[in-house]
This record gives C-alpha cells, sequence and structure tokens, in this order.
C-alpha cells in the first residue's frame, strides 16, 4: 500500500486563527464605515475645490465646516505668491553711548550663501523667520510673554551675525527693517516707488 505524502503549506495561504461569525461581522461594519467616510470626504473634497458648482454653493457652510481647520487647501504651497518688497534686517551698535554706521546683516547673508554649491535653506531662513516671528509677536494685543521671547531669540541671532563679521556689539544694539518696492515686470522704476522704507524694531541692551 503506497504511502501518502503530505504536501508542503502553501506560503500564501492565510495563517492564524480564523475570526468567529462575531468578528467578522464588526470588521464588515468597521470596513463599511471607513469607506463611507472616505466617499464623505472625497465629495467635500470636491465641492471645496469646485467652488462654481451648484452643490458647492447651496451646501458651502457644510463643506467648510468639514474641511476647516482639519483638512484646509492651502494651494500657496504650490504657487506661492511674489514678494512685493525686498527687506533687509539692519543693526548699529551703541559703544560708549555713540552709535555706528547700520550694517545690513541681511546683505551679509545673502553674499555668504551665493556662492555655495549647496547651501542650507535652514540657515538662510534663519534670520528672515526670527523677524518674521518678532514682527508677529508684537502685533498680538497682550502678547508680553511671547513678543519677550521672540525679541530674545531675535537679538541672540543678531550678535551671532555680528561675531560672524566681526563687529562689535557694543552695550546695545538698534534694529530697523529696509523695504524696498519690487517694481511689475516690465513697469518704469520710479525712484519715488523704489524708495525704502524703514521700520524701527527696538532697541535692546546687551548682556556682557
Amino acid at each position: 500500500m503506497a504511502e501518502s505524502v503530505i504536501p508542503p503549506p502553501d506560503p500564501l495561504a492565510p495563517r492564524g486563527t480564523p475570526l468567529g461569525a462575531s468578528r467578522r461581522e464588526i470588521v464588515r461594519w468597521f470596513a463599511a464605515f471607513v469607506a463611507f467616510v472616505a466617499l464623505i470626504h472625497s465629495s467635500m473634497l470636491l465641492l471645496s475645490v469646485a467652488t462654481d458648482f451648484p452643490l458647492s454653493k447651496t451646501y458651502a457652510k457644510q463643506v467648510n465646516g468639514w474641511m476647516r481647520p482639519l483638512f484646509p487647501q492651502d494651494w500657496s504651497i504650490f504657487a506661492p505668491e511674489p514678494s512685493k518688497f525686498n527687506q533687509h534686517l539692519e543693526v548699529r551698535a551703541n559703544v560708549d553711548g555713540k552709535f555706528g554706521p547700520w550694517i545690513d546683516l541681511t546683505a551679509h547673508d545673502n553674499a555668504a550663501y551665493r556662492g555655495e554649491l549647496l547651501p542650507s535653506i535652514e540657515d538662510q531662513l534663519v534670520l528672515r523667520r526670527a523677524v518674521s516671528h518678532y514682527r508677529t509677536s508684537a502685533a498680538r494685543p497682550n502678547a508680553r510673554q511671547a513678543t519677550a521671547r521672540s525679541a530674545r531669540y531675535l537679538l541672540n541671532v543678531v550678535l551671532v551675525r555680528l561675531e560672524d563679521m566681526g563687529e562689535e556689539p557694543g552695550q546695545a544694539v538698534q534694529l530697523r527693517l529696509k523695504s524696498t518696492r519690487i517694481p511689475p515686470p516690465g513697469a518704469r522704476s520710479d525712484a519715488a516707488v523704489t524708495r525704502p522704507q524703514y521700520q524701527t524694531l527696538g532697541y535692546w541692551k546687551v548682556r556682557s
């Protein structure tokens, strides 16, 4: 009598303990719920993008309630609005009660990274982010602690830049922002339009 040969197990066959009837029912309901939520989200996303569609106007309140603030469609990351101003941060040091000349820190950063083959984006944005964070905090009402933290961070960045340039910070520093409007392409540059505007940011003592 020939012996029966047991075939090897199929590596693609499912393994483990099979689910009971109740658990299979739970899995089915969960899969149906996920599919339903995915269908609702896809519909809301379509209606939020197609703003001229009649259903988008009819259910605009429901669509905005679903999409915001968790699923905003911010297209500026793909097509950012070009800057209308060239902004440079300038600093001058108070040494023994006398102010020195204004030093353009932004121009120093631009010159430092212009010749590098692979410049660091994070290093280039340090100064810009410090200024933006300070201006945002200073514009908020009742935000003294946030403004103090952002001012201290901005001051630290400025002191590091002055040290890199070999400049003496003295006993205090004064900061200002120089903004020059960028004329649109093809427009004739007017001296009155492109004249830089200055905004004083602050005056801080330097800890010895």
